[in-house]
């Protein structure tokens, strides 16, 4: 999958995650698995200038499953908020 489509299916991936924890939901399994296999992916693919934050942030996506597998919802929710200011953090930092 080329970058751009990469990031496409991510932020699509993390958008469907987003609404279901503002409403204090846990996520579905599935499309978390599919959000933490793209974060690898991105991981992967990341410039060399922001590999650390990739990487961190395919952490955070893991961490997310483990916890959505879990049914810790509480947790998950946490790891979505730490998830999205890591996104705002890079999207700010290194802008492409």
């Amino acid at each position: 999958m080329d970058f751009r489509a990469l990031k496409t299916a991510l932020d699509d991936a993390f958008q469907g995650i987003l609404e279901v924890t503002q409403d204090g939901q846990i996520p579905e399994e599935k499309i978390v698995n599919q959000f933490a296999r793209l974060s690898t992916q991105l991981h992967a693919q990341a410039d060399e200038v922001w590999v650390g934050e990739a990487e961190d942030f395919a952490h955070l996506a893991n961490q997310l499953l483990q916890a959505v597998k879990k049914g810790k919802r509480e947790d998950a929710i946490r790891l979505v908020d730490s998830l999205q200011d890591a996104q705002d953090y890079c999207h700010r930092t290194y802008k492409s």
